[in-house]
């Protein structure tokens, strides 16, 4: 009869050890945790700003130089201009503010970063007028932010 009792009770610890570990995977993919799934965050960001419409398809913060330097790619079919761009709110630089259909121009934004390898997370806000319709267009990547790690 005991032996029913143990069997149950060992079968309950090890159902509860397992939904233990699958709960920890599930927060530690989630960010929730630090330092565990904080790259996970850092490609879903790089992956969501690769294809949007006004594109970010690469980016750096220099914890030396204290600024963001990233590539702005017009994804659209049509030509934009005057383009601007503004980064946790600070105005960035941009070599172009008129892009024609899959053209890129470089953006910088000044930005600090305490030590080479912390994270930093900023909203992004892109303003642009549509060649073809001359309508004006403000795009804030859908709430999504620009996560990474600061370089050195």
């Amino acid at each position: 009869m005991s032996n029913k009792k143990a069997q149950g009770a060992t079968e309950y610890l090890i159902i509860l050890a397992v939904v233990i570990i699958v709960a920890l995977i599930v927060v530690g993919a989630m960010g929730l945790i630090p330092g565990i799934g904080s790259g996970a965050k850092q490609k879903a960001s790089s992956a969501f700003w690769q294809t949007s419409d006004v594109a970010i398809p690469s980016y750096a913060l220099s914890a030396a130089g204290g600024n963001i330097t990233m590539d702005v790619r017009n994804n659209q079919k049509d030509s934009m201009s005057s383009l601007t761009l503004s980064v946790g709110g600070t105005s960035a630089t941009c070599d172009r503010t008129s892009l024609a259909a899959g053209q890129t121009t470089t953006c910088v934004v000044t930005k600090s970063c305490a030590a080479a390898g912390n994270s930093f997370s900023y909203p992004v806000s892109i303003g642009y007028t549509d060649d073809a319709t001359s309508a004006s267009y403000t795009y804030t990547g859908e709430g999504h932010k620009l996560d990474g790690k600061c370089a050195n």
